[in-house]
């Protein structure tokens, strides 16, 4: 079976959509319609239904009592004792003047043949009967040819009623002279449901008006959606097609250039008649080239994401707002950051670098000359620690040529730049040991001489008090010189390492033993926070004890007057080392002077204090662990010396 053309395919699914909505329309019209007129009636019946109600309580209530007040008791006068006569009197001419009711009071076995049920109301006065809750019902009804909207309302059996409706030998004799046919067998019992008040209303005329609004909607509305969809139609193929005819040459020779994986396609031989089903097969054409376009994008770009992600170097995306959009797991990692989440969050990327100005200044360079190739600059990580890295980075521009951001990778040199320096810093310190040496020896002699020659004199001109006071003179600076002289030997001198397991509390109790005396005259304090169960420790305990002794020391000397030096200990478990920090409340040292202080000679102290060796005896004893001396210090508030030294693996508990 050959396929319908979109056109045809439209104007059929068109029409139908049409009729459906007339048909629901239409119906919609007449439910409403039907429930409203059911409403208007329900409403009206309950006038007829309160009348007759009225009437028949007036009747039980207040007439028959009288009546029986003023008439013998074995007498009944129907017109005014009887309920259901006197209703039907009443709601007879109430019919004269309304003709578009009708009233009956149906009974199951009445005393008065013509309010006899017939077999509709017999049915539902049984219902009213079997279920004791229902007392009443309504709807619709067919009777007599024609339909009816009925309500009923049960009359239940009293002791008045029963008067009249049990046995007919104990019946008024007014009643049995009127009905002398009456039925013998009576079975009528207390609260059973022996009449019903009915109202009829027919609503076969109404609802013939509702049908042929009903009609009239389907007519007149189909008629106007009919017209709207043709003036649309007409509109869709004077503004629409035309375009698409345009649109549709464009996709001819589009999906008719060869392409490097398919052969052009014949639009007009792929079965269309109309331009929509030609343009339907172009656009078919053209999402295959797509589709494969885009698979073929997606695995270059799969593979530049694999080796962007897993790249050992950092790999970065800046827009051209310096804000951070994309960095690998290196680069989180490297900066501190939790997650990418975290590091893309940040204001800007001049967060990242340890000078902004410096930042700023590659930024600029990369505009201008369009790229940077190991481009050295500091960083800072999310706890601030500097990092030295080398930036290769390029200029990123779109298809036209604009820039749209900075793309590139930061290689991190700061481990590179700490072994280059601590490099340099043991070839000075070996070269500065060879010529102490060379120079302690040398001076060595001389001294000796002097030493001697100033205590002869000394001792032979002791009546002599100004030669005795230039010989002490002598003999005090050449103590001095001898000190100093021992200070470059011991430097230089390579001494033989016997460590031993040492417990470190012990090594510093014995140092803080000797010096804690001294101090005390001072007014200097020394606070111990040692760590509990500390392990013990590989080291050369006698040259680690002359590490304390510098360091406390040189604690002590920043002090002029009273103050308090900290020793704590604990155990750095993520570098497997065990830390020493002796903090005093000292004059600190100035941030220009900071990279200085392990160099040879090198002293902030005044002449008589030291000779400027202590911290690079230090220093070259605890790098001989394998360990670190760091520093920390705040001018004004003092300086904190961190002794690391490793633990022996398994040490830590």
């Amino acid at each position: 079976m050959k396929k319908l053309a979109l056109k045809t395919q439209f104007r059929l699914g068109t029409g139908l959509i049409l009729l459906v909505v007339c048909i629901g329309t239409s119906l919609v019209v007449y439910s409403v319609g039907k429930q409203q007129v059911e409403a208007d009636i329900y409403k009206e019946t309950e006038i007829y239904i309160a009348a007759v109600e009225a009437t028949r309580t007036y009747v039980k209530d207040v007439l028959r009592p009288q009546m029986y007040a003023l008439v013998p008791g074995d007498h009944f006068i129907p017109e005014a004792m009887s309920t259901s006569f006197v209703g039907r009197e009443i709601m007879g001419r109430v019919h004269d003047r309304f003709k578009n009711f009708r009233y009956k009071r149906a009974a199951l076995n009445p005393i008065n043949p013509i309010n006899k049920a017939d077999t509709i109301e017999t049915t539902l006065i049984a219902r009213l009967n079997d279920e004791r809750g229902m007392r009443e019902w309504s709807g619709l009804i067919e009777r007599d040819g024609r339909s009816f909207y009925a309500r009923f309302r049960a009359i239940y059996a009293e002791p008045e009623c029963l008067r009249c409706h049990s046995e007919p030998a104990a019946a008024p004799p007014a009643i049995l002279a009127r009905y002398p046919d009456m039925d013998s067998d009576y079975s009528d019992r207390m609260g059973q449901a022996i009449a019903a008040d009915v109202v009829y209303i027919p609503v076969d005329i109404a609802f013939t008006k509702i049908k042929r609004q009903a009609w009239m909607t389907f007519v007149l509305g189909g008629g106007l959606l009919f017209s709207l969809i043709v003036l649309f139609y007409a509109l869709f193929n004077y503004t629409v097609v035309t375009e698409l005819k345009g649109l549709l040459n464009n996709f001819k020779k589009l999906v008719g250039r060869p392409s490097e994986h398919s052969a052009p396609a014949d639009i007009e031989a792929s079965g269309g008649t109309d331009e929509i089903d030609q343009l339907k097969d172009a656009f078919s054409n053209v999402a295959a080239e797509l589709q494969q376009t885009h698979e073929e994008l997606k695995a270059s770009e799969s593979k530049y994401r694999r080796l962007f992600e897993s790249s050992r170097d950092p790999n970065f995306i800046w827009d051209m707002g310096k804000r951070l959009i994309d960095i690998n797991e290196a680069g989180i990692q490297m900066f501190g950051f939790e997650d990418k989440a975290e590091a893309l969050a940040i204001e800007t990327g001049h967060q990242l670098f340890w000078d902004w100005h410096a930042a700023a200044i590659l930024f600029d360079t990369i505009k201008d000359q369009g790229f940077v190739k190991e481009y050295e600059i500091s960083l800072v990580n999310r706890w601030g620690s500097r990092l030295d890295a080398l930036v290769t980075a390029n200029l990123k521009t779109d298809e036209n040529g604009t820039p749209v951001g900075f793309e590139g990778i930061i290689r991190d040199v700061t481990d590179r730049r700490k072994l280059e320096k601590h490099l340099a810093q043991t070839e000075k310190l070996a070269a500065i040991g060879q010529l102490a040496a060379g120079v302690a020896h040398e001076i060595n002699n001389p001294l000796g001489v002097i030493k001697c020659y100033a205590n002869l004199i000394y001792k032979n001109t002791a009546d002599i008090d100004q030669v005795k006071e230039d010989a002490g003179v002598i003999k005090k600076h050449t103590q001095a010189c001898s000190q100093i002289v021992e200070g470059l030997l011991n430097f230089a001198r390579v001494q033989d390492t016997h460590k031993a397991l040492a417990d470190i509390h012990a090594g510093i109790e014995a140092v803080v033993a000797i010096l804690e005396p001294q101090f005390r005259k001072r007014d200097i304090a020394i606070v111990r926070r040692f760590a509990a169960d500390l392990p013990r420790v590989l080291v050369d305990e006698e040259k680690m004890k002359q590490v304390y002794m510098n360091i406390l020391l040189n604690a002590s000397q920043a002090m002029d007057q009273s103050g308090e030096i900290r020793i704590s200990t604990s155990v750095d478990k993520a570098d497997n080392m065990l830390v020493v920090a002796i903090t005093d409340t000292g004059a600190g040292i100035p941030p220009d002077k900071r990279e200085q202080i392990f160099d040879p000679f090198f002293t902030t102290k005044k002449t008589e204090q030291g000779t400027g060796l202590g911290l690079s005896i230090s220093y070259g004893i605890v790098k001989e662990h394998g360990g670190d001396i760091r520093v920390d210090s705040t001018p004004g508030k003092g300086s904190c010396f961190q002794l690391m030294l490793p633990l022996e693996r398994g040490g830590m508990h």
